[in-house]
């Protein structure tokens, strides 16, 4: 993507500011940099996806497989309040993977589009979480899946990490 600069006169119409704008380019590959923009990005990476994952894994899907989502089971409201807190720090984790894929040539090139359609397919879920409903939990935890893999095809090994303590 390229960045470039419009001219966006304000309410009065009498001073004018610079606003970047990001413009998309007609291939994929100018999206990604052609050098390394961050150090120790592909490090980064796997940290933060792997605290994404392991938050995931430990306060939304086993809950979920356990049935602790269910309307008869028991403390069912602390559980959901737990997998919405956890969704946030997994989406916050998530994102901060998702820049560093941008800052790697070769993290872009590979993983950036599993990445994207993961970070799509998890926000939905921990949005319907919210209300108790967990038709989108499955659908994440594949795409979780498969981005792993994605990723351990091209050599990176995305492990499960635990969140700080107190979370």
């Amino acid at each position: 993507m390229e960045r470039t600069t419009d001219t966006v006169a304000t309410a009065s119409g009498a001073a004018a500011s610079q606003v970047p704008t990001v413009t998309a380019s007609p291939t994929g590959a100018a999206a990604c940099p052609t050098a390394a923009t961050k150090k120790f990005a592909k490090t980064r990476f796997v940290a933060d996806a792997g605290l994404a994952f392991g938050a995931f894994n430990q306060w939304i899907l086993k809950p979920y497989n356990a049935g602790g989502f269910n309307a008869d089971a028991p403390k069912r409201k602390r559980t959901i309040a737990k997998a919405v807190a956890a969704g946030a720090f997994s989406l916050n984790r998530l994102n901060a993977a998702r820049k560093m894929i941008n800052a790697d040539p070769t993290l872009c090139k590979t993983l950036k589009a599993p990445v994207e359609a993961l970070w799509a397919t998890a926000s939905a879920a921990i949005e319907k979480v919210k209300t108790g409903d967990t038709s989108g939990i499955s659908d994440a935890s594949s795409a979780l899946e498969n981005m792993r893999q994605q990723a351990k095809d091209d050599g990176i090994n995305i492990k499960d990490r635990q969140p700080p303590n107190g979370f």
